[in-house]
């Protein structure tokens, strides 16, 4: 190659390695998608914190949804969750369930937002 070629090459290869995203070599864990469940005539708190005496800034239907920001785990589908406050809630089995794991989600971002766990649904 000749070398005013090569001058002319080298800043296109030095500029695609700069913008060109790198190849990931394993796939990302995947977030869910988390609703209220039915069970729950449809209707899930998102609050500021991990309390039952924290804000409430949203409530959540069977058909609008948020997103975890954690990945899913093996048995918690929005990650490790966080323990708070207890709360109690028809679970999705319809069984009366009183519990204290909290979900980070992405409701107001950057900033984190809590759902129940326990009376929630989740989706890929």
């Amino acid at each position: 190659m000749s070398r005013l070629r090569a001058l002319l090459v080298l800043p296109v290869v030095l500029l695609g390695a700069v913008l060109l995203p790198a190849q990931a070599g394993a796939a990302e864990p995947e977030t869910q998608l988390v609703h209220a469940n039915t069970v729950n005539k449809c209707k899930l708190n998102v609050r500021a914190g991990s309390e039952l005496a924290s804000q409430l800034l949203h409530t959540l239907t069977c058909t609008n949804y948020t997103t975890c920001v954690q990945p899913a785990e093996k048995d918690a589908p929005c990650g490790k969750p966080v323990v708070g406050g207890k709360y109690s809630c028809v679970g999705p089995d319809g069984k009366q369930v009183t519990d204290d794991r909290w979900a980070p989600v992405a409701w107001r971002t950057p900033q984190t937002a809590y759902i129940a766990v326990a009376c929630a649904a989740f989706r890929k």
